[in-house]
C-alpha cells in the first residue's frame, strides 16, 4: 500500500476521512508515508454511538450501512471544503467486523467517496471465520483497491459493477459521475438548475424520498389555486436535514415522472426566495412552522426579523397545507400556527376540503426496513 499511499500524496486530491467500525488502519497507513499533508487534512474515528451520531446531526437508522457511509462520505466532503480549496473529497466507512460480544448480523463493511465530480458507494460482505485482524487487513486492502479506482485512475462513465478483490470477495458498487449541470449544487454559491423549461413562479420543495402521491396531489392543488405551472424542487443541501449526493439525487428524479424538478443547493427560504423572486411555495405547516422559529436563525431576533421582512420585500408567497404531526396523533392546519404577522401576511391556507393526505415519507421508508 506505500507505493498507492505515495501516489495519492503526489496527486492534487485533499481529503478528511471519517471511519468507525473497521477500517481505522487506512489512516495509519496514509499518515506513515511522507506527504500525508498533502493528502490527508482531517482524520476522524467517530466509534461511539454519540459520536457518530453528533457527526452527522442525527443518529443514524443503522451504524452499519450504505446510506450511513455515504452520510459519513458527504459530511467529510463538507468540511473538506471547509479546510481546503481545490480538489477535496470526503471518505466515509462504517464496518462491522469480529467481535467479542453476539452480533445481529454479517460481518461487512461499508464505505463512500463523495467529491464535487460524483458519488461512489462501495460494500464487501467480509468472511466470518477470519479473525478481527484478518479482516481489517482485507478491508484495509479493499479501500486502497477504491481509492486507486476512484480518485487514482476514475471510470469515464457511471459504474454499476463489481470489483473483484480476491476469487473469494467482491466490492459490490454503487456509483454515479455528475453531469457538468449538477457539479455546483455541492459548492456553497447559490446555484440552480431545471430538468425541464419551467418559469420557477410554483415550487413545492421536498426531499422526495421517496416522492408519493400526497406530493403529485399537493402540486396538482397548488397549479388549480394559483393557476400557475408547478415544479417539485429538490435541494441538495438542507438547513434540518443531512445532504443529498448524486446517487440519491439521480433515483430521485428517476421516481418523478410528470413534473419539471428543479435541483438547488438552497438550503433555507431565504436563499430561495432570492432566486425565485415572486415565487409561490407549496408547502407543509411543518415546514412553515420552521421558517417561524427563532431557532433556525441562531436565535437572533434580529436576523430573524430580517429575514421574514426579504421573504415579503421579494413578494414571496407560501400555499399552506396541512399535516399530521410528528407523533401521528392531531392533523395540524394553517389556522393552528402561531407565526409572525410579516410571516402570515405571505400565507394563504388550504381547506381540508381541498386537499387531505396523511402518508409520509418517513413511514414508507420505515415500512420498507420493517419487511421481512
Amino acid at each position: 500500500m506505500t507505493a498507492l499511499a505515495a501516489k495519492l500524496h503526489a496527486a492534487p486530491w485533499q481529503g478528511v476521512f471519517y471511519i468507525t467500525g473497521g477500517g481505522a488502519s487506512l489512516i495509519s497507513q496514509l499518515l506513515e508515508v511522507p506527504g500525508a499533508s498533502n493528502t490527508v487534512l482531517e482524520a476522524t474515528v467517530p466509534y461511539a454511538e454519540k459520536s457518530l451520531a453528533q457527526l452527522l446531526g442525527k443518529a443514524p437508522e443503522q451504524a452499519v450501512a450504505t446510506n450511513t457511509a455515504r452520510a459519513l462520505a458527504m459530511t467529510a466532503f463538507r468540511r473538506a471544503n471547509v479546510l481546503a480549496d481545490g480538489k477535496t473529497f470526503g471518505f466515509g466507512a462504517s464496518a462491522s467486523l469480529v467481535t467479542n460480544r453476539e452480533k445481529k448480523g454479517q460481518t461487512r463493511a461499508h464505505w463512500a467517496i463523495q467529491a464535487a465530480e460524483f458519488t461512489h458507494s462501495f460494500s464487501l460482505l467480509l468472511d466470518a471465520q477470519q479473525s478481527r485482524s484478518a479482516q481489517e487487513a482485507k478491508l484495509t486492502q479493499a479501500f486502497w483497491w477504491c481509492i486507486n479506482w476512484a480518485l487514482l485512475n476514475p471510470p469515464k462513465a457511471d459504474a454499476d459493477a463489481d470489483l473483484a478483490l480476491e476469487s473469494t470477495a467482491k466490492i459490490e458498487i454503487q456509483s454515479h459521475i455528475a453531469q457538468k449541470q449538477w457539479q455546483p449544487l455541492l459548492q456553497a454559491s447559490p446555484h440552480t438548475w431545471c430538468t425541464g423549461d419551467h418559469d420557477g413562479k410554483l415550487l413545492l420543495p421536498g426531499s422526495f424520498n421517496p416522492i408519493h402521491q400526497g406530493h403529485e396531489d399537493m402540486l396538482k392543488v397548488a397549479e388549480s389555486i394559483t393557476g400557475l405551472k408547478g415544479a417539485f424542487e429538490l435541494t441538495l443541501r438542507n438547513a434540518d436535514k443531512p445532504d443529498i449526493d448524486f446517487l440519491s439525487t439521480a433515483e430521485r428524479l428517476a421516481n418523478i415522472k410528470h413534473h419539471d424538478v428543479w435541483l438547488t443547493n438552497l438550503s433555507n427560504f431565504s436563499a430561495k426566495a432570492a432566486a425565485f423572486p415572486g415565487a409561490t411555495f407549496a408547502l407543509g405547516t411543518d415546514t412553515l412552522a420552521r421558517i417561524g422559529q427563532l431557532k433556525f436563525y441562531a436565535g437572533d431576533a434580529k436576523r430573524h426579523e430580517q429575514a421574514l421582512q426579504a421573504l415579503a420585500n421579494l413578494e414571496t408567497k407560501f400555499l399552506v397545507f396541512g399535516r399530521v404531526n410528528d407523533d401521528g396523533d392531531d392533523f395540524i392546519t394553517f389556522e393552528d400556527l402561531d407565526l409572525p404577522p410579516v410571516l402570515m401576511q405571505l400565507c394563504q391556507g388550504v381547506p381540508v376540503s381541498q386537499y387531505r393526505n396523511d402518508t409520509s415519507s418517513s413511514a414508507i421508508r420505515s415500512a420498507a426496513r420493517n419487511k421481512p
